[in-house]
């Protein structure tokens, strides 16, 4: 038996999640999400009264998308080359599919999630503490094995999540293959 109520409730969140990375917070209305869906404002707001609460119901659901993936990459024996090939592979994909996405096309936005086996629904860059949390521990491990930069591994977890976030900016001006050249500044500099 299908759950309707559950059902509506991610598919607000779906077109949400789009719009918010499409357009920001402000860039987007409960009367654009219900017209998408076919619905009432009234349906929305039964599920998040009012738009902060979509909003928390978003950034929450995009944390455990990438606590899962941190503990499926923390889960595998690999060297921390390969930890940072991981880590930028799950934004490159990201853009790949943010640069072929077509107008109304609401799926276009996915990146492949490897603890599920299915594709998630965006990139970890809606909550930069936690992230900051991962991303602090294996450079800090790592230093001894392929690291090398200077400063903290706290320090250098902000820049490298600074930098690709501004990655993904640059992308959507430019092509996908603007990616892959930043990312080897950044390997430039971090890597011993």
């Amino acid at each position: 038996m299908i759950d309707t109520k559950t059902d509506t409730k991610k598919l607000i969140l779906d077109i949400a999640e789009d719009l918010l990375l499409d357009r920001g917070y402000n860039g987007f209305s409960y009367k654009y999400i219900a017209t998408s869906l076919n619905i009432k404002n009234a349906s929305i707001h039964y599920h998040f009264p009012a738009k902060t609460d979509l909003g928390v119901a978003i950034i929450q659901r995009a944390t455990k998308r990438f606590e899962r993936w941190a503990g499926y990459i923390d889960g595998k024996d690999l060297p921390y080359s390969k930890k940072l090939d991981e880590f930028f592979l799950l934004f490159k994909r990201f853009c790949e599919a943010k640069s072929a996405d077509l107008p109304g096309r609401r799926a276009g936005n996915r990146f492949q999630d490897p603890a599920r086996g299915n594709a998630g629904r965006n990139p970890p860059f809606l909550f930069p503490v936690r992230f900051r949390g991962w991303k602090i521990f294996w450079p800090r491990a790592g230093k001894k094995e392929i690291f090398n930069f200077p400063g903290t591994a706290k320090d250098q977890a902000l820049l490298m999540i600074a930098c690709v976030q501004g990655i993904i900016q640059i992308v959507r001006v430019t092509t996908p293959s603007s990616f892959d050249e930043a990312v080897k500044q950044i390997k430039r500099y971090v890597c011993a």
